[in-house]
């Protein structure tokens, strides 16, 4: 019973936020069809069937609203969204701070292309092929653990899927190989499925230099994630958020 009530005020939220007429024309969508809703007054392209609507409809409602008080409104630094997926936290983060330069990371090329087709909308946001590395050396095989579109991972072994299929290769970024000085960046956000693990035992310098860091952390994928994001954060202020999200800031 409960396991039916989760799906029916699901989909009763949908419907509040897409409006009937959307939220039919999604519905009759086939399974992996691509579709234009429209969210909060922004127009995003999704696939049916896919992680894409729940993920669009969390970024676009609010899931990063806490970040509109580090800075002014005229922020006019640079904000670097790792785990780009297809573009709506990028948004949502251009809508808090429009002023900001924001480079999106994504590694996956499905991922991607529906990503440019949301963000050509705001000037702002710059797309960037890959998956972020402590160090950018070639190419890197992105890995489908089978958890949906939002959990492709560049870690060759996952410990919830140690046998994941390998999809394609990536190219590899760190943050000192991007367009901007690492002390330009005033957010860093990490949702990189495991990702985390190896920036914070190999970069961890670069990333001390960042004032702000949300984070999710996925011991399910790489154990110790949470160990090494704690001790990387001792002499740092942590603000527990909603889910597996942290807030890292410098003193």
């Amino acid at each position: 019973m409960k396991s039916l009530l989760t799906v029916v005020n699901r989909h009763a939220r949908v419907v509040k936020i897409l409006g009937i007429k959307e939220y039919l024309k999604y519905s009759l969508k086939l399974r992996g069809d691509i579709t234009e809703v429209s969210i909060n007054n922004v127009n995003v392209f999704i696939r049916s069937g896919s992680t894409d609507l729940d993920v669009a409809i969390s970024c676009l409602t609010g899931e990063f609203e806490a970040l509109r008080y580090l800075y002014d409104s005229d922020f006019n630094g640079v904000i670097v969204d790792a785990g780009g997926y297809i573009g709506t936290a990028a948004i949502a983060l251009s809508r808090i701070f429009p002023n900001a330069t924001i480079l999106t990371i994504e590694p996956s090329l499905e991922n991607f292309s529906i990503l440019q087709k949301n963000i050509i909308q705001f000037e702002n946001i710059k797309p960037v092929l890959g998956a972020l590395v402590a160090k950018d050396d070639g190419n890197i095989s992105l890995v489908n653990r089978g958890t949906g579109q939002w959990g492709y991972t560049a870690v060759q072994s996952p410990l919830d899927n140690m046998d994941a299929a390998v999809m394609h290769d990536t190219p590899t970024v760190s943050l000192s190989s991007l367009s901007v000085n690492v002390d330009e960046i005033g957010i860093l956000k990490l949702d990189i499925e495991g990702g985390e693990y190896d920036l914070l035992i190999n970069d961890a310098d670069t990333l001390a230099n960042i004032p702000n860091i949300i984070i999710e952390l996925h011991d399910r994928i790489v154990d110790g994630c949470s160990t090494e994001f704690f001790k990387f954060s001792k002499e740092r202020i942590v603000i527990k958020d909603a889910g597996e999200k942290f807030l890292s800031i410098k003193r």
